[in-house]
């Protein structure tokens, strides 16, 4: 069964254009130059329970080992998180967020919040409860 638009394709426009907006309105309207890429990982850091070392940042969003490292220090450099000991392991320190990025957070989840409300402004309950179950099937489909 050929279709003229590839549901795949669609889905990955669709996500870079949302990526896109949030990376547009984290950059333009966060205080000290913060992007995407590190209001993510603010994010990341604060959703978690556990201590949050280096290499979970690595993985959580595929980087490199000397892009994280450059981020994190100028995250360090910007006030944005300290490195800690941990008494466990001499050899690594957990990433620990300060309040100033603490403040910075609620402010992402806000500028979140409102990209979220934009993508919905015309879209009736059930329009929103259907594109939902269509991406549940879609994502089962590849399960």
């Amino acid at each position: 069964m050929e279709h003229d638009k590839r549901v795949g394709l669609a889905v990955r426009i669709f996500s870079n254009h949302i990526g896109r907006e949030i990376e547009h309105q984290i950059t333009n309207n966060l205080p000290n130059g913060i992007t995407g890429l590190q209001g993510r990982v603010i994010c990341f850091i604060k959703s978690r329970a556990d201590d949050v070392f280096q290499k979970d940042i690595e993985e959580e969003y595929d980087i490199r080992r000397s892009t994280a490292t450059g981020m994190l220090q100028l995250m360090e450099k910007n006030g944005l998180l300290i490195r800690e000991a941990v008494s466990y392991d001499a050899r690594l320190k957990k990433i620990v967020l300060t309040d100033k990025a603490l403040k910075i957070h609620d402010q992402i989840i806000e500028e979140i919040d409102r990209i979220e409300n934009q993508l919905i402004n015309d879209l009736t309950e059930d329009e929103i409860n259907t594109f939902f179950s269509i991406i549940k099937k879609i994502t089962n489909n590849i399960k």
